[in-house]
């Protein structure tokens, strides 16, 4: 007697949607790009607070 556990689904369906990357998605791309610079800037920021003390 085997057990099936219900949370492991099927191989097939997890296939079947295509992954979104930056490449296949404008908006997703420009999000990733407007989030890279905040870090940037807040990490200059921290670098500089840092510099002067």
């Amino acid at each position: 007697m085997t057990l099936k556990d219900p949370k492991i689904g099927n191989l097939q369906t997890t296939q079947e949607s295509p992954i979104m990357t930056s490449d296949t998605n404008k908006e997703l791309k420009n999000r990733i790009k407007d989030i890279s610079l905040q870090v940037l800037e807040r990490n200059y920021k921290l670098y500089k607070a840092l510099e002067n003390k």
